[in-house]
């Protein structure tokens, strides 16, 4: 009699590191996208801020909804206050005080 013993996986072993490498797969994916989106509402939250930036010195922006607010303010300076609205909904206001020598 001789025993021979087989050697490699069974099919449930198969299976189930199949299993594990596809819900390890679905997680990672979900998490980059994730990530992603994350990374684009950044992005768009910094051209926002530029936007409004841009406001202030006086250049319109096509795309974007920018608004300029100027009040007076103290010693004679203007009180100035842009909002840039992007269109996917993002925003951004800045306020400076600006004095003329």
């Amino acid at each position: 009699m001789s025993s021979e013993r087989q050697q490699g996986f069974s099919l449930a072993e198969v299976l189930f590191a199949l299993l594990l490498f596809s819900l390890s797969l679905t997680v990672l994916m979900q998490y980059q996208r994730v990530l992603t989106q994350g990374f684009a509402q950044q992005w768009q939250q910094r051209q926002a801020w530029r936007y409004a930036a841009q406001r202030i010195e006086g250049q319109a922006v096509d795309g974007w909804q920018t608004q300029l607010l100027a009040q007076p303010g103290p010693g004679g300076c203007q009180l100035l206050s842009a909002q840039a609205r992007g269109p996917l909904g993002r925003e951004a206001q800045l306020t400076t005080l600006r004095c003329e020598p």
